[in-house]
């Protein structure tokens, strides 16, 4: 957070006398753990599943360093172009310096980028940056932190989040109506997903042998993120890089599960940059999506954290 004590309990004492947030909160809450609870005994194949995943992850973070030169290598090999960041300040750098100033940029729901202050970054740079998860959206709107890593806005009742888009975007919404703001925000969206020139997007996943970034969602925003704009930016976390393309999928999966989300409406596979070769089967980049995908691979502290014995 990087404030002092008085500031993180001022932060837990407004909180606490926020009604709002405390409704918000609960409601979210309680629908989440029936959902992971029904998903669970519908399907338990999938502890199965989490098994492996746990032995997998355990496994690719005694291997990490050697995890990402193999991903650094695949993704030269299939057209993208990686980068290391130690830091967050080198991460900011390297994506300050592909996108520039003064174009339209969309991201959707990345923890990493809030990690390292991303989209400040980018907007101090002179671009219009819009996050495009409604969730992260709204939080955005509103001015504070994601409140959770999944749903950034579980803290916020549905009169909240009417306030904030009439307020902040200008859009007449009713309350009592989710859908009607929903579709709302996606007429509001749609202008942006087809003006901007760089899509941001996270990872839940990344494999090593062939890499391939593996994005699990529901709304359909990081596929609009992902595929409409000229260039694609993804910014993954060493931790997220596994041997095989498998494993990244099988991640993902028990991820959506236990995030309430079975089976999720849309999964993900990118492995380099859009391409065709149906004229003479001349390879030729960037058919229908991005000509240049970028995956900047942030440290930032794990590879000294995976050497540690917790």
């Amino acid at each position: 957070m990087g404030g002092s004590l008085d500031d993180v309990i001022k932060e837990v004492s407004r909180a606490l006398g926020d009604k709002d947030f405390q409704e918000g909160l609960m409601k979210s809450g309680l629908n989440n753990q029936r959902k992971v609870a029904e998903i669970l005994s519908s399907h338990p194949e999938i502890l199965e599943a989490a098994k492996r995943v746990t032995e997998v992850k355990r496994e690719s973070v005694r291997r990490l360093g050697e995890l990402v030169e193999r991903a650094v290598e695949s993704l030269r090999r299939v057209g993208a172009n990686p980068y290391y960041a130690e830091t967050a300040e080198d991460a900011r750098e390297i994506v300050g310096k592909i996108v520039g100033s003064g174009s339209i940029v969309v991201m959707s729901k990345s923890m990493a980028a809030e990690e390292i202050g991303l989209r400040e970054h980018l907007e101090s740079m002179g671009n219009e940056v819009w996050e495009t998860d409604l969730g992260q959206l709204l939080v955005m709107l509103e001015g504070v932190k994601p409140m959770h890593n999944v749903a950034p806005a579980v803290h916020m009742t549905r009169e909240r989040a009417a306030r904030i888009i009439r307020e902040k975007l200008g859009i007449e919404v009713d309350e009592r109506d989710v859908e009607g703001m929903v579709a709302a925000v996606r007429e509001f969206l749609r202008e942006k997903f087809f003006k901007a020139r760089v899509g941001i997007t996270g990872a839940n996943s990344m494999s090593a042998d062939t890499g391939t970034i593996v994005l699990v969602e529901n709304e359909g925003n990081i596929r609009l993120v992902s595929s409409l704009p000229p260039v694609h930016v993804a910014l993954v976390p060493i931790d997220k890089i596994v041997p095989s393309v498998w494993d990244a999928v099988n991640v993902a999966l028990v991820q959506a599960a236990f995030a309430g989300f079975w089976m999720p409406v849309y999964i993900s596979l990118i492995t380099g940059p859009s391409a065709t070769g149906d004229i003479e089967q001349i390879k030729v980049l960037g058919a229908h999506g991005p000509r240049e995908v970028h995956v900047v691979l942030l440290d930032n502290g794990r590879m000294k954290a995976a050497s540690h014995p917790f």
